[in-house]
């Protein structure tokens, strides 16, 4: 596995080297983010977007070659493509109107969830535990809901150097630590494993100084893992509380209901119109204002939060079986993100 895991990480370090290269600059311009306006962008430089693409190519190759396909290779290949393809327009600059593109997300996710019955064994909810049981329909219309909700909050936390990677990486990290440790499925830990190593060889390229991004189809490809990766856990019944999956995706889940309720009710914006007040935004702000340099503030929001996150969710990964502590950790990790971005809003300058 450690010979196996090391090749995928230098082909695919070696495959970001060649396509950051000069000579091919017809295929770099077809990828470049050259919106500098938009309200979520922060770089001033023009930068590809393929960064995705890689990653998906190398997973998906491992899933075919390296594993046996089961129904949770399914979902990931399945799943996976076609959100990616449908990130993949946004990369092209094909543009697709932000309800229209979310409207695609459910019909797809609903149509797979349903067809591979991929679901969750419970939350600890007894009203919808016994709902998730007992009508199929609400249990697809339930996996999928939160399937999208951490696909758009991957999109959404997209754009700083270091940011949604470092926070993919530290999720799937804690995930495999967790998973070695109390249980023994090849399968899953050995696609964990793969994934991280995966992702490093793009980091690499990303982080400090932004050689490259994601795009929407690399954050798209990396909810989509996310997800079905604690969706699979959930089902397999290890004794790992459904609030401590909350803690763990906490940043990234909670950035997008906390986003909409915010346009709706305080703004009065419709809630799939870009901004610049996410946190992660603010953070950036805070830290521009006080350094005055763009490049150096672009890559310090996203090692600031990441370090962060991980500081914060810490007490939770201790007890993550017990699901008393984790509800009443994920109520204060709410209180943590609301005080930050209050405090934040007051000194950030737009």
């Amino acid at each position: 596995m450690a010979l196996d895991s090391s090749l995928f990480f230098f082909v695919g370090v070696f495959i970001y080297y060649l396509l950051l290269n000069k000579k091919i600059n017809s295929f770099q311009n077809r990828f470049n983010d050259n919106d500098f306006i938009k309200p979520q962008s922060f770089h001033s430089s023009s930068v590809p977007r393929f960064g995705g693409l890689v990653i998906i190519l190398l997973s998906f190759f491992f899933l075919f070659f390296f594993q046996k396909l089961n129904i949770f290779s399914y979902s990931i290949i399945s799943l996976g493509l076609l959100y990616s393809v449908l990130g993949f327009f946004s990369d092209i600059k094909i543009n697709i109107k932000p309800e229209i593109r979310l409207l695609f997300m459910f019909l797809i996710g609903f149509f797979i969830i349903y067809l591979l019955e991929i679901k969750v064994t419970y939350v600890q909810f007894e009203f919808l535990d016994n709902l998730i049981r007992s009508n199929k329909i609400f249990s697809s219309l339930f996996v999928c809901l939160c399937l999208v909700f951490v696909i758009n909050g991957c999109n959404f936390i997209d754009g700083f150097n270091g940011l949604l990677i470092g926070q993919y990486l530290i999720i799937l990290s804690v995930l495999y630590l967790i998973i070695h440790q109390i249980s023994n499925i090849d399968y899953l830990v050995n696609f964990i494993f793969l994934s991280i190593i995966i992702g490093l060889s793009f980091l690499i390229f990303n982080f400090p100084f932004g050689k490259i991004f994601l795009g929407d189809s690399g954050s798209y490809f990396l909810g989509t893992i996310l997800s079905l990766i604690i969706i699979e856990i959930n089902r397999l019944n290890l004794n790992i509380s459904p609030f401590f999956f909350a803690c763990l995706l906490f940043y990234i889940f909670f950035e997008v209901i906390f986003s909409f309720f915010r346009k709706i009710l305080i703004k009065r914006i419709s809630p799939l119109n870009p901004d610049r007040q996410h946190l992660h935004m603010l953070f950036f702000q805070f830290i521009n204002q006080r350094i005055n340099n763009l490049q150096k503030s672009n890559y310090l929001t996203g090692l600031l939060i990441n370090f962060l996150f991980f500081f914060i969710i810490s007490p939770a990964i201790l007890f993550y079986n017990n699901s008393f502590f984790c509800k009443i950790y994920f109520i204060i990790l709410i209180f943590f993100y609301l005080i930050a971005y209050f405090l934040l809003s007051k000194k950030a300058k737009f």
